[in-house]
């Protein structure tokens, strides 16, 4: 079944689930609330040593039916390799390791050029030879990377990653967003372990009104969504027009003596950082995340101002007085604003039933461990699951509406 119907035809029947409901008048536009869960991989995560060995495997076995010769001599090699190393360093095996799968690599990259094009006929096995061959290039640069983030945790399933939800953990997050009017889920999505939740409200929201051509008004999502560039993109009275319901973070806010960042006018073109003595400078930097500017007043400005009692406990050794200037801060402060309406602690006391679904989700569905691999099958998962668990909501909706229209009689 699975199979047969593929990733969009499992995303039609749950948008038609919904669609049914919003013909009944259940579900309603004025707010949706997002938030995710994660879910563990159906893998075991070997070492790296035990994981060159198997991403080689699976790409010899690929690209047998192609080059059989060059495949029986590379295991042939493999062979050898672990033969010599059994009394090395782990770290030494794993380097002639590495060094054999380049070298492996490096012909099937010229395979995949010059059988490319006519493998149209065999596309189930061509397919699977540059799957193979794809999760061979991401492990590799994972070793020329060893701080990377985004690394290959398992041959049998390479779209899975390393995530952290309290702990850490290998696998995916299951993203949802909810009516919390009718309790239904609208729109439902899988992410690696390590994706960006916060950015994917945005593809959450525009597949709904994709497909039911509906205009949401505002969203609810936990303290991950306090970001200023997904704040301007979400509430761009041009684009989404969205009021977001987001907990601020307490960073920058913090009370003091002396002058804020606000008490410093920036000029309207941004190049210029005016302080309270109406002294300009214009040495700037940015910060490490390109969000925001750092300006830089000279030190022997800053000695014989009248007002450094007012702006410095102590006078840096080398410099001045640093500011910084963040490119969202209008975002940043609209937020705060809007998180001292009673309209905001309404909408937050109802955020709760969005982790009450994923609740459901996790205790009455299996939700917390993916049942397939590939994240194309994981995602498949859990639309069958959020289909289930809307047709009970649905149900239950509609039957209470009949009850209360067709009372029992004493």
């Amino acid at each position: 079944f699975r199979t047969r119907l593929g990733a969009q035809r499992h995303q039609a029947l749950f948008d038609q689930s919904v669609s049914q409901a919003r013909g009944q008048g259940l579900v309603k536009d004025r707010l949706r609330l997002k938030d995710a869960t994660h879910v563990i991989a159906n893998i075991a995560i070997p070492s790296t040593i035990q994981l060159v060995a198997q991403v080689r495997t699976k790409l010899l076995k690929s690209a047998q039916p192609y080059a059989p010769q060059r495949v029986s001599a590379a295991e042939q090699e493999a062979k050898r390799i672990r033969q010599v190393t059994a009394d090395i360093k782990d770290e030494e095996r794993l380097l002639q390791r590495i060094h054999h799968l380049r070298q492996i690599v490096a012909w099937a990259d010229e395979l995949q050029a010059q059988l490319g094009p006519t493998q149209a006929a065999d596309q189930p096995n061509w397919a699977r030879f540059e799957a193979a061959l794809a999760t061979a290039h991401k492990l590799l640069a994972d070793q020329d990377d060893p701080q990377g983030k985004d690394r290959v945790r398992s041959a049998v399933d390479p779209e899975a990653r390393r995530g952290k939800h309290g702990a850490y953990y290998d696998g995916y997050a299951c993203d949802i967003s909810q009516d919390p009017d009718s309790e239904l889920l609208t729109a439902l999505n899988v992410l690696p372990a390590n994706g960006d939740e916060a950015a994917d409200a945005r593809p959450l929201l525009e597949a709904e009104q994709a497909a039911h051509g509906n205009r949401i008004e505002a969203l609810s999502i936990d303290s991950v969504g306090f970001q200023g560039p997904l704040l301007r993109d979400l509430s761009d009275p041009t684009d989404l027009d969205l009021t977001v319901y987001v907990p601020p973070h307490s960073q920058g806010i913090q009370d003091t003596p002396y002058f804020k960042p606000a008490d410093f006018q920036l000029s309207p073109d941004g190049s210029r950082l005016m302080c309270p003595n109406q002294v300009e400078t214009e040495r700037r930097s940015r910060n490490d995340k390109d969000t925001a500017s750092i300006f830089h007043f000279k030190r022997s400005l800053c000695a014989t101002c009248p007002l450094l009692d007012r702006c410095l406990a102590k006078l840096p050794a080398k410099r001045g007085r640093s500011v910084t200037k963040n490119d969202y801060q209008a975002e940043y402060d609209a937020a705060r604003q809007l998180a001292q309406t009673q309209a905001y602690a309404q909408v937050r006391k109802q955020h709760a039933k969005v982790e009450r679904k994923l609740a459901e989700i996790v205790r009455y569905h299996g939700g917390r461990r993916a049942r397939y691999r590939g994240r194309d099958r994981v995602n498949i998962q859990f639309l069958l699951t959020g289909i289930v668990v809307n047709i009970k909501r649905i149900i239950r909706l509609l039957g209470a509406r009949a009850t209360v229209a067709t009372p029992l009689s004493a």
